[in-house]
């Protein structure tokens, strides 16, 4: 499976040229940084929305 996987990233980089490929694997790797740290950023907005209870005793 491994060696499917080498010779298919071979094959796909002498045809499309190295460059391009590894500006893609950089790329991908930079839109799931950014992903990540949108999801940390909507997790602390919510927190900051987050409304105490307060209840009221008579």
């Amino acid at each position: 499976m491994l060696f499917k996987i080498f010779v298919l990233l071979v094959v796909v980089g002498v045809i499309f040229g190295w460059d391009k490929i590894i500006n893609l694997v950089k790329a991908f790797f930079k839109a799931k940084e950014e992903f990540k740290r949108g999801l940390e950023e909507e997790v602390e907005e919510e927190k900051k929305e987050e409304k105490p209870v307060i209840k009221v005793v008579k």
